[in-house]
């Protein structure tokens, strides 16, 4: 008995990993589908977050209907979007174009730097060109670049059309749910678990998106206190890339400080610059975005990282942008399930599921 029970739990183990694989392959192979719906409905989240919150304003809720406060905010999300795709547009091209200008002063730093150590070290563009370049088509790379940009109005049409579609198809789902589930306390627990996720995901998409815009504007003030070229470019790169956990804002902050460096060389303006973008990235997000976020995701850093590095290498950066939301969800759902409850409880920061607790204390 006990050698069936092992053979049992090696297929049980197998079959999950070829189905972890599959899962993977699936989600890779079908990106171009799946990636504008899951958009689309973080989209929904967010317009239906924001209209909720604009709801709780006393004269706005007053005299301005629910239709049309959920139209208002489509309208002024899409602007605010076309906006920032017109805006990258415009910025993108003379960023790179500027590169190898800058690029050349900061060589003649480095090889300062260097010779005070008697160091022989030399960082030109011919020498970047060569060892990078001569595998990759750099005006082809602009080009492709630009027409991304461009094709991504089409593309955020799309989004919004399926955001618009999860929001109308939203009054018919009690319906669906009771044909589906006759039971009253199976409809119970479904309703729970949707409530639980959409609360989770509403949240989290909303506030970060709010910690992301006052640290673009920090940002951006401080490359206009120092006066670094393409400050707004940098500050929207740096508010894009926060939604990437632990990492991406420290990407992002390497860009304007390569560019500070080559413009101003080594010296107090470069310092100070850092201690300022270190203070805010400190000041946001390790001081004001974990009060505002409480333990809504309550996942592991090991789980985070993880997640990011599998996410990534699926959707790329969408998969970077999203990890922390698409992990979240799956464990909760996992946490309804007695045969997966031990996996969601390790994905956890502390081992607690504290919904559980309190759909138990409610039934």
């Amino acid at each position: 008995m006990s050698q069936i029970n092992a053979s049992l739990r090696v297929a049980s183990v197998s079959l999950a990993i070829l189905a972890a694989i599959a899962t993977g392959w699936f989600l890779n192979a079908a990106q171009a589908i799946l990636v504008p719906i899951v958009l689309g409905a973080l989209l929904a989240f967010l317009m239906d977050g924001i209209s909720r919150s604009m709801g709780r304003i006393p004269l706005y809720a007053k005299y301005v209907p629910d239709w049309l406060r959920m139209m208002l905010t489509t309208v002024v999300l899409f602007v605010v979007l076309a906006g920032l795709i017109s805006f990258f547009a415009r910025n993108l091209d003379p960023v790179v174009r500027a590169m190898p200008d800058y690029l050349q002063r900061l060589s003649q730093t480095t090889s300062d730097v260097a010779a005070r150590f008697d160091v022989e070290f030399e960082l030109t563009w011919q020498s970047v060109d060569r060892l990078v370049f001569d595998n990759i088509d750099i005006q082809s790379l602009i080009r492709m670049t630009v027409n991304s940009v461009s094709y991504s109005a089409g593309y955020l049409a799309l989004v919004f059309l399926y955001a618009i579609l999860f929001l109308i198809e939203r009054d018919s789902i009690p319906k669906k749910v009771a044909a589906i589930v006759p039971d009253d306390r199976s409809q119970s627990n479904v309703w729970q678990t949707i409530d639980l996720i959409t609360a989770q995901i509403g949240t989290y998409f909303t506030t970060k998106t709010l910690i992301n815009v006052v640290l673009g504007v920090l940002c951006w003030v401080i490359f206009l206190f120092f006066g670094l070229e393409f400050a707004a470019f940098f500050a929207v790169t740096t508010a894009i890339f926060n939604y990437i956990p632990y990492v991406g804002s420290w990407i992002a902050m390497a860009l304007p400080m390569l560019f500070a460096v080559g413009d101003w060389g080594l010296n107090m303006d470069v310092a100070l610059l850092f201690t300022a973008l270190c203070g805010a990235q400190f000041g946001v997000g390790y001081f004001w975005e974990p009060r505002l976020m409480g333990r809504s995701m309550n996942l592991s850093p090991v789980i985070v990282m993880v997640s990011l590095a599998s996410w990534t290498a699926v959707w790329g950066l969408i998969g970077a942008i999203l990890s922390v939301i698409l992990t979240s969800g799956i464990m909760t759902i996992m946490s309804f399930f007695q045969a997966t409850r031990p996996l969601a409880i390790l994905l956890t920061n502390d081992g607690e599921i504290p919904w559980l607790d309190d759909m138990e204390g409610e039934s």
